[in-house]
């Protein structure tokens, strides 16, 4: 009789793992997200806060051209959600910088990178397929 007990579990935890191996959870338990925000303002200083319902990165001042980054792993559940405020002369904007669904990574972020650049006319967001940069965001005054 024990036989059969083992075998069920056995079943039991291949369909597990075959689900588990099909799903967004396991990529994301095994594979980092990197995240960057660029100051591609002509002249001034970008100030950005990124944060986490769980993680604060902290207030930085970025000079022209330098570049926040951070990397991570989304939770379990796959809502791993990054927010920015970033704040210039010349307005602020906050945004969704990297979110998670039930459909996947959203965004035009590649499987493993976000690339922001905040430029004078707005915050860009880099489109993997097509090479470019494309306009997600217009400054608020």
């Amino acid at each position: 009789m024990r036989a059969p007990c083992l075998s069920y579990i056995s079943m039991l935890l291949l369909a597990l793992v075959i689900f588990l191996s099909q799903t967004q959870v396991t990529y994301s338990l095994f594979n980092k997200y990197r995240v960057h925000v660029i100051n591609g303002l002509s002249k001034d200083t970008l100030t950005i806060h990124c944060q986490s319902k769980d993680t604060d990165l902290g207030i930085h001042e970025l000079a022209v051209n330098q570049e926040f980054e951070w990397e991570f792993r989304t939770n379990f559940f796959d809502t791993t959600l990054f927010f920015c405020n970033l704040r210039w002369n010349g307005g602020h904007k906050s945004f969704d910088a990297f979110k998670v669904d039930e459909k996947g990574l959203l965004n035009d972020c590649s499987a493993n990178d976000c690339m922001w650049l905040a430029r004078d006319d707005g915050i860009n967001l880099f489109n993997y397929p097509h090479k470019e940069y494309r306009q997600k965001y217009k400054w608020d005054k």
